[in-house]
């Protein structure tokens, strides 16, 4: 089954289900987008731009990283993939041209190619609660269905990153038990797992501290200069953040938008929704970035109140 056939199969999925969705799953992300880097400056080149240290990553690993402003404001959140040959940047499909452009500005006479690597494709496998591999998070495996990156998070799951025939060996194994899923249901153990997304709506709207983002391994405070890096640097060495982000939950049968305030009673922010996706119908959960300040006030998005709100990562202790 080709990856135009599965897409247009996932789009017929209802999502929320009534139930939770049984494992093993495959899901397609037709929703984001794999940036190809490469050139024999490739990686010199993402290490002067990116929020975390390229150079230690290792051919078939990845890593989170950050793409800054010069003020340190986020313009994307992505997974960096290093290849024999490449790196790939996995993120929304709706900033994979703009980030291009972006990156490209800096290319200046580095020997770099940058493109939207149509010729690829990302997928996720959920296994089944049984799946008992205890390959690290973050780590690659390269197999006939394409390379298998596994995830962070409660549920055993594996990126795949795969081209149009491997893809087909990948889509045979619903002919042995597994099941379609919806690209919802992937971004909600995203979510769970506190992995950050940046998405046109929020572009240059959060710092990495405000998405806990070195939190959770995608800062590095040892690499050299990168954009914002002496915004980021500063706040981690002399200040601390005044908003971090949280998990929270909601009861509403829409999806709140991305970056739409959280506020008071009186009107008064207290944050921002970074992402949110339906647990069930009626029920939202949302990673929210918040002010400390305000965290005993209750909190509303769009007149509904944040329930159950938790950290989602503690701080490193110095």
């Amino acid at each position: 089954m080709s990856w135009l056939n599965l897409t247009e199969q996932q789009t017929q999925l209802t999502y929320p289900n009534t139930t939770a969705p049984a494992a093993p799953l495959l899901i397609p992300l037709a929703q984001r987008s794999l940036l190809r880097v490469q050139g024999d400056d490739a990686g010199a080149f993402l290490q002067n731009l990116l929020t975390n240290n390229v150079n230690a990553l290792q051919v078939g690993q990845s890593q989170l990283s950050g793409f800054c402003n010069p003020k340190g404001r986020l313009l994307t959140v992505f997974q960096l993939i290093r290849r024999e040959k490449d790196y790939l940047l996995l993120l929304p499909s709706d900033l994979a041209e703009s980030i291009a452009q972006r990156l490209t500005m800096f290319k200046l006479r580095s020997k770099v190619d940058i493109t939207v690597a149509d010729d690829l494709h990302a997928l996720g496998l959920v296994y089944a609660d049984t799946e008992t591999d205890s390959k690290p998070v973050w780590q690659g495996q390269h197999t006939a269905e394409g390379l298998m990156l596994r995830q962070p998070g409660d549920a055993v799951r594996d990126l795949v990153i795969t081209d149009t025939a491997q893809c087909q060996n990948l889509a045979e194994r619903l002919n042995s038990g597994w099941q379609l899923a919806a690209e919802a249901y992937w971004q909600l153990l995203d979510i769970e797992a506190g992995l950050p997304m940046v998405f046109t709506e929020s572009k240059e709207a959060f710092t990495p501290q405000q998405l806990n983002l070195e939190l959770v391994g995608g800062v590095s405070f040892k690499k050299g200069c990168y954009p914002g890096q002496e915004v980021v640097a500063r706040l981690h060495y002399l200040g601390s953040p005044s908003r971090r982000m949280f998990l929270g939950t909601i009861q509403d049968t829409q999806l709140p938008a991305v970056n739409s305030p959280v506020t008071d009673a009186d009107g008064d922010i207290l944050g921002h929704v970074v992402q949110a996706q339906f647990v069930t119908t009626g029920t939202v959960l949302c990673q929210l970035s918040m002010k400390l300040a305000g965290l005993e006030t209750t909190a509303l998005q769009n007149g509904n109140e944040v329930q159950s709100l938790t950290a989602l990562a503690e701080e490193a202790a110095d």
